[in-house]
């Protein structure tokens, strides 16, 4: 039977953008499909929590789309076309933007050759359990929800997710344990939902997720990871022994101890509908860990709420939701080297959000349709910490999160116009932002200005518009093209950075400016082969120019200091994409490829003599990965595979100084950029794994990671930049380390029950 739909797409939390009527089976269209349906860079992954690869393999298997890794974290770091952080990236859960930044502590060692400093970084917490799918929006956006790269929208569980059709009551429970200090990994999830007589039905869900992760695991060909060392060419056996003196050196890229994690997490949520109009939805999350010298404590709570009546001018969304971080360090840990700040030390990030939108649809003619959506939303989020900076002396010298104050308001219209096989999409903003924060006084940079301690106040308002222009010809041939113009304003972390007082605080910072074409074709069809498969295909090409990029650089004068900087140059960054799916039951196979070149400039503090703000962003030349498998016995048991494919990928180089100094007579010269440099090749990585449904209630899953034992670096990982990764020999000249490999060959073995 053939019907005809109109498909609803959900990408930011409730809000929805209507498409072109599609001519398709009568069969339900899978959320990872209509990633072959909407037009543009838009990408979706389902069934996360069921998976048993990581969060950042699920992110990195979409096209365009990567993560920035670091076991000192705990967070999800969304990394699109190479850039990543707030503002750059507008990472979600439940369509709220993430604003958590997260500082880890260091072990003290590093000024001995050893050891690791502490990283920073913007990051997502959230348990992988929790999570139902991802969308990701690459080069336009909508609702207002713009970053300069795109967008990427996190779906929790829900009550539906758990309780069955029919019935009152649900359970949802996995387990998973792995070999290579993988394990265990828990979830358990009730609901209940019940129909009242007023015409009104309630839910309520909770749930419970937990996991221990260690890092001492063993890389491939079973080395230990905490078991680097190399002889000490240097060592002088006539002196005694010490830190600066010994006959082997720890080049291990972090202390496994403390990188070991236990997260606690929880979430809760009640439902009321009515069956005519309304849907509303309370909820609240818990994230905790112990993790790099602090504790971590995230809590969120969010309430939505529809309003559709049977009106085709009332579809009424209204959201507001209350996020707040803290971290708190350990008596024992350091920042920067220094234990004597750290004594009730705590980080805290409070974030409110307030979104309101409603949509209207019209009909002319019964062939014309046009709907608009206004809506506005705003966001004010804080940062704090407890240093006394007045009473400690040199705590303005030091790296840590900077205090500050940041409002955004947006206005924002989304407008779609169809028209028998065309389709129009627009998206405009416009936007108000203001960051407040102190400076403190000017030191040593003589162009410092103002000189004095004062509180810096800036603002700006920004228009943004993105626009979708597609054709459906052919279910085998939808062309499109998009071009968008998007702003970043300074965040706090750049604007009032500090590493030196005042001298790394630049108040003149301007926003950043991304004008994006993105030229590609979509692919749908049920049946191209057989009567019950499915067949999807989207290929694109994007090319971005960016003004005002904002990077860092260090200069020294007296001292060194590092400064926030506008590029005077455009950065241009430019590449395709492809994913391929198809599905005919007993044989599948999803495949996503990433190509890009960029000649960003690279950031001061990626490498390893101060906090790390993001570490390397750049992305591998191209990857891409591809799950290929069968299904047999009637498709109760599926056996696949992962292949996971990484061109060549960068690190930033570990020498923290002269390496790269430009010749000059000026004796005030500044710094070069930090140097690029090539990771080893990394292997083609393949994943084994195998499925069995017992019942519709009970599964079991079997997957051998790095099947074939690969001794690699990741690509993109926070600790392979570190300081220790550089060591001399005994003519003083330069050796390269790179001891932060990946885990090795890793068995896991999970279940899941539902009721």
């Amino acid at each position: 039977m053939i019907i005809f739909l109109n498909v609803s797409y959900l990408v930011g939390g409730e809000n929805e953008i209507d498409f072109d009527t599609l001519n398709i089976s009568a069969k339900q269209i899978k959320n990872n499909e209509k990633t072959f349906i909407m037009p543009g860079a838009i990408s979706s992954r389902d069934e996360i929590g069921s998976q048993t690869q990581s969060i950042d393999s699920i992110v990195r298997s979409i096209s365009g789309s990567y993560t920035n890794t670091d076991q000192s974290q705990g967070t999800v770091q969304v990394n699109i076309r190479g850039m990543t952080g707030l503002g750059r990236v507008n990472t979600m859960i439940d369509g709220v933007t993430q604003t958590f930044f997260g500082t880890s502590a260091d072990n003290g060692k590093f000024h001995t050759g050893e050891g690791t400093l502490g990283n920073s970084s913007f990051g997502a917490p959230i348990d992988k359990n929790f999570l139902v799918s991802v969308d990701v929006e690459k080069g336009s956006f909508h609702s207002g929800s713009s970053g300069l790269m795109g967008s990427a929208n996190f779906k929790t569980i829900g009550v539906d997710d758990i309780v069955r059709d029919g019935n009152t009551f649900g359970f949802l429970g996995r387990f998973g344990y792995g070999t290579n200090k993988v394990g265990p990994n828990y979830m358990g999830s009730v609901a209940a939902k019940t129909e009242l007589n007023n015409g009104y039905n309630v839910g309520a869900l909770f749930g419970y997720a937990g996991k221990k992760l260690k890092q001492n695991y063993k890389t491939g060909g079973g080395d230990n990871i905490e078991d680097k060392k190399i002889l000490n060419e240097t060592f002088d056996p006539a002196m005694p022994e010490s830190d600066w003196n010994k006959k082997y050196i720890d080049v291990s890229p972090f202390n496994p101890k403390e990188l070991t994690q236990k997260p606690n997490s929880y979430i809760f949520k009640f439902e009321l509908n009515s069956n005519d109009d309304i849907k509303s939805i309370l909820s609240y999350r818990k994230y905790d860990n112990e993790l790099a010298g602090r504790k971590i404590n995230h809590d969120t709570y969010q309430f939505d709420l529809n309003y559709n009546p049977i009106s085709e001018l009332i579809n009424l969304d209204f959201l507001i939701a209350y996020n707040k971080g803290t971290q708190k360090y350990n008596k024992n840990a350091t920042i920067f080297s220094r234990s004597d700040i750290t004594n009730g030390l705590s980080a805290k990030n409070k974030a409110l959000t307030i979104d309101i939108s409603n949509e209207l649809k019209f009909d002319f003619m019964n062939n014309i349709f046009l709907t608009l959506k206004p809506g506005v939303n705003y966001i004010d989020n804080k940062y704090t910490n407890s240093i006394d900076y007045e009473n400690t002396p040199g705590a303005y010298a030091t790296p840590f999160q900077p205090k500050g104050k940041q409002k955004i308001k947006t206005l924002y219209l989304d407008t779609n116009f169809e028209y028998d096989i065309l389709s129009i999409a627009t998206n405009f903003s416009l936007t108000n932002w203001e960051l407040s924060g102190f400076k403190p006084e000017c030191d040593v940079n003589t162009n410092c200005f103002p000189k004095a301690a004062t509180d810096i106040k800036k603002s700006d308002t920004n228009f943004n518009y993105s626009t979708i222009l597609s054709a459906q010809l052919h279910d085998l041939f939808s062309p499109f093209i998009t071009y968008s113009k998007t702003t970043r304003a300074p965040n706090i972390q750049e604007m009032f950075f500090g590493s030196n007082y005042g001298n790394s605080v630049n108040p003149f910072l301007k926003p950043e400016v991304a004008k994006t074409w993105q030229i590609g074709f979509n692919s749908f069809k049920h049946g191209l082969l057989s009567d019950n498969d499915s067949f999807g295909f989207k290929v694109l090409y994007y090319k971005t120019k960016v003004d005002d990029y904002i990077y860092n650089k260090s200069f020294y004068t007296t001292d060194k200091f590092t400064l926030h900087l506008n590029s005077a140059n455009t950065v241009t960054l430019k590449g395709v994409e492809a994913e391929l799916s198809y599905d005919m039951g007993s044989f599948f196979v999803n495949a996503s490829y990433s190509h890009e070149k960029s000649d960003a400039p690279t950031n001061e503090t990626y490498g390893g003599d101060m906090f790390g703000y993001g570490k390397i962003a750049k992305l591998p030349e191209d990857y891409a990965t591809i799950n290929v498998g069968t299904r047999l016995f009637n498709e109760k048991l599926t056996l696949g595979a992962i292949i996971k494919y990484t061109g060549k990928a960068k690190r930033i180089h570990p020498n923290d100084y002269d390496l790269g100094r430009e010749p000059t007579d000026d004796p005030n010269d500044l710094f070069a950029s930090r140097k690029e440099q090539d990771l080893p090749n990394i292997p083609t990585i393949y994943d084994l794994y195998a499925t069995y449904k017992y019942s519709d209630n009970f599964n079991l899953k079997f997957e051998v990671q790095n099947v074939f034992d690969k001794d690699y670096v990741d690509a993109l990982n926070a600790f392979s930049t570190q300081g220790n990764q550089e060591q001399y020999d005994s003519n003083w000249n330069e050796l390269y380390i790179f001891s932060n490999k990946a885990r090795g060959r890793t068995f896991l073995a999970s279940f899941e029950y539902r009721y």
